[in-house]
């Protein structure tokens, strides 16, 4: 039997790796990123997010929540002159979009009633069967020169 067409196990190993990044990409392009009701997890960033700061108002205030100007299911708060923690705004409970309240200070999910404060950690578990967990968190770089943050696809989860 002629092996012209055959693959290597090298070449089958990288081509099945590629295949799976490659529908990974699909899903996560798809929908708000979640797959599947209930434990939600992080959407999943393939590339870097970046943004002027002072294209959000509410990031010239420490504490303050807002949501990425570009990517609303993220948000960010300055904890220091040059600090920030970015956060997903889906709801660890069923994955719903959660919204800014209390004057830009927490979080609170209009499906079942979880509630975050601004570090992304549940004050209040949802008014339904199943639990939140708190707000996965991104990794962030702030380059003071450009007034630039960017929020990197690495993330955490307590």
């Amino acid at each position: 039997m002629s092996c012209r067409d055959c693959l290597s196990r090298r070449e089958f190993l990288t081509r099945s790796t590629l295949a799976v990044a490659g529908a990974a990409a699909v899903v996560a392009g798809c929908g708000d990123g979640q797959i599947g009701a209930g434990g939600a997890t992080a959407p999943i960033l393939l590339t870097p997010l970046s943004f002027k700061v002072s294209a959000v108002p509410a990031l010239a205030t420490v504490g303050q929540l807002a949501f990425v100007p570009t990517d609303s299911r993220f948000a960010v708060k300055r904890t220091g002159p040059t600090t920030f923690l970015a956060m997903t705004t889906i709801c660890t409970h069923e994955g719903t979009m959660i919204s800014i309240v209390n004057n830009n200070t927490s979080f609170e999910c209009p499906n079942h009633g979880a509630r975050y404060d601004s570090n992304g950690n549940v004050t209040r578990q949802p008014q339904a069967s199943g639990s939140a967990t708190n707000l996965p968190t991104y990794q962030t770089s702030y380059d003071v020169a450009t007034d630039t943050l960017t929020i990197s696809s690495n993330f955490t989860t307590t």
